[in-house]
Order: C-alpha cells, then sequence, then structure tokens
C-alpha cells in the first residue's frame, strides 16, 4: 500500500520549473534586446516608412504636407508596433523550451501583489498631481501644461483608425518590451555584477531619461522619474517579479489611452 501511494504521489507532483534566470550567473544572451530594440524599434521603423512613403507618393501623387505627416506618423506606428513584436519574438525564441510555463506561473502569482500594485498606483497618481502643483510655481519658462513625449503620443491619435493599433502598443506590447529591458535586463541580470540597489538607480534614471529627449523644460523629467520610482518598487516589493510591474505598466497606460480618446469621443 505505501508502494502504491508513493508511486501515485509522484505521478501527480509536477516537476519544478526550469528557471535559468535565477541562476546567479547573467544570462548574457539576453542582451541581444539591446541591439534588437535600437534596431526594430528605431531603424527598423525608420526605414520602412521612408521606402513606403516613397512607394505613397509615386501611386498617389500630390500630397498636401499634412496628408504626408499624418501617413507617415500611421505607418511609422504600424511599423513600430511590429518592430516590438520582433523583439519579443527574439526573446521567445532565447528561451522558447522554458519561457512560457515560467511567465504563467509568474502572472499566478500576481493575486499575492494585487494590493502592491494598487498602492503604488495610486501613490503614482498623487506624487505626478503634487509635482504639477508645485511645477505651476516655478517661472514660466520652466513650466509645462504636458511633456514633450505626452504631446507626440497625442498626436498618433489624430489618425482615429489608428486607435486599435496604438492600443496594442501603448497598453500591451511597449510596457512588455520596456520591462524587459529596464526591468530584467539592468536589475536582474546586471544587478547580479553591479549590485540590485546601484541598479534600481540606473534603471529609473535611464527610463526617465530616454522618455524626455525631446523636452522643452528640464522639469519635464518629474512625471517619468515617479512613474519609474514606481515600477522599481513594485518590482523590489513583489520579489523582482517581471509579471508585476508589466501589469502596473499595462494599467498606467490603460489609464493614459483612455484618457486621451474620451476628450476626443466627447467631441472636446
Amino acid at each position: 500500500m505505501t508502494s502504491k501511494y508513493n508511486d501515485s504521489q509522484q505521478t501527480n507532483e509536477r516537476p519544478p520549473l526550469r528557471n535559468e534566470f535565477a541562476s546567479k550567473r547573467v544570462v548574457k544572451r539576453d542582451f541581444w534586446l539591446i541591439p534588437a530594440y535600437l534596431g526594430f524599434n528605431m531603424l527598423f521603423p525608420t526605414i520602412l516608412v521612408l521606402i513606403t512613403m516613397i512607394g505613397v507618393a509615386l501611386v498617389a501623387g500630390h500630397m498636401t504636407e499634412n496628408e504626408f505627416e499624418r501617413n507617415s506618423m500611421a505607418w511609422g506606428q504600424i511599423f513600430t508596433l511590429i518592430g516590438q513584436c520582433l523583439i519579443l519574438l527574439l526573446f521567445y525564441l532565447m528561451h522558447y523550451k522554458t519561457l512560457i510555463p515560467l511567465a504563467i506561473q509568474r502572472f499566478k502569482d500576481l493575486k499575492k501583489h494585487i494590493v502592491l500594485i494598487i498602492v503604488v498606483l495610486v501613490a503614482m497618481y498623487l506624487l505626478q498631481g503634487v509635482y504639477g502643483f508645485f511645477i505651476e510655481l516655478l517661472p514660466v519658462k520652466y513650466q509645462f501644461d504636458d511633456t514633450a513625449n505626452n504631446k507626440a503620443i497625442e498626436q498618433l491619435f489624430t489618425v482615429k483608425w489608428l486607435w486599435p493599433i496604438l492600443f496594442l502598443d501603448i497598453v500591451i506590447i511597449t510596457p512588455i518590451v520596456e520591462e524587459l529591458l529596464f526591468r530584467h535586463l539592468i536589475i536582474h541580470e546586471l544587478g547580479k555584477k553591479l549590485t540590485y540597489g546601484a541598479m534600481y538607480v540606473i534603471s529609473i534614471l535611464i527610463f526617465a531619461g530616454l522618455h524626455v529627449l525631446g523636452a522643452t523644460s528640464p522639469f519635464e523629467i518629474g512625471p517619468y522619474l515617479i512613474m519609474a520610482t514606481g515600477f522599481v518598487v513594485a518590482y523590489h516589493l513583489s520579489g523582482r517579479n517581471l509579471a508585476t510591474t508589466i501589469t502596473l505598466h499595462m494599467i498606467n497606460n490603460c489609464v493614459s489611452f483612455i484618457a486621451i480618446i474620451v476628450p476626443i469621443i466627447a467631441g472636446k
């Protein structure tokens, strides 16, 4: 009887998930994501937009400056989404044997971090509100009503047929790609060699810095520092569960997406 019980128990037990990311050794091949990001997210869309717009101009003939800008902007967004999907495909191919079961387990663990996600999200919005209040006290030349990055994103929403693509990009794909780069690579992998504390700071600074490249005021970095800090705090307190920050990032971007389209739909 004991033998049969043990055999049954062994059959029902699931083998432990293979997790190479838990190793103390840096997963070096993951750093191919950096050139992949530069190529697929920046160079790839630029080249394809150029080729596409030349083709459109040859077929359609004369276009006004506004039509040209709207078309190039729309095609650029489409190719950017494709490029980011290629980045995710590359990451999957590098870990195809273990990635899906591990990702499923991480998202199952989210139920332990729901309160954390809500608290961090509320704290982020409160701090951004306070920051916005103090910005109004600065000299006019340093004030801004919205960041240059947000204004560029809002321009994309003037092309209404692009909205489903924007939703996929802004709410679904971009959070995954950015969390892989700024939390997984910079913190989880480099942190194994350069300490996690230092990489928390580096992650915050790089994330915020890349979002204000076209800023007109140096204080535009504030909202992104708050956002990046929120993501890092959630990442740390969840035991560096990337699913936590991906979910938090998605919710944050979804709120922003809704905040942009609702006034447009309402006709304001």
